[in-house]
């Protein structure tokens, strides 16, 4: 019994965030740095060109919005953005089965747009 929740807690935490990168500018920016990058909830006022549009997923319970934020603001910062408009949380529940039954599990989601300011 105890071996089989070991695998069960092994197959729950294998998870990791993923992306999903769609570039919408073909040309080719200098790679900034993270830190640099500006985090918005909502489109500035000043005049900007979206560059690239990020999906992010958790893949287990175990990473927060916070693990998909930094995922998107580092692939951002990689595609030579200034900043971020981050979209609405979102989460989804999935079962997952195992030998002493199913449990739940939550996927957390998160989009962003990437831009550069004019």
């Amino acid at each position: 019994m105890g071996r089989t929740l070991l695998v069960s807690l092994c197959v729950v935490a294998s998870g990791c965030v993923t992306s999903h990168v769609q570039r919408l500018d073909a040309n080719v920016r200098p790679e900034q740095a993270s830190d640099s990058i500006v985090v918005l909830e909502e489109a500035p006022e000043q005049s900007y060109t979206v560059i690239a549009r990020i999906e992010s997923q958790t893949g287990n319970v175990f990473e927060s919005f916070g693990d998909l934020r930094a995922k998107i603001i580092d692939q951002a910062a990689r595609l030579g953005g200034e900043a971020v408009i981050v979209g609405p949380e979102s989460r989804e529940t999935e079962f997952i089965i195992l030998m002493t039954g199913m449990i739940p599990s939550e996927k957390k989601k998160l989009s962003a747009e990437v831009i550069v300011f004019h």
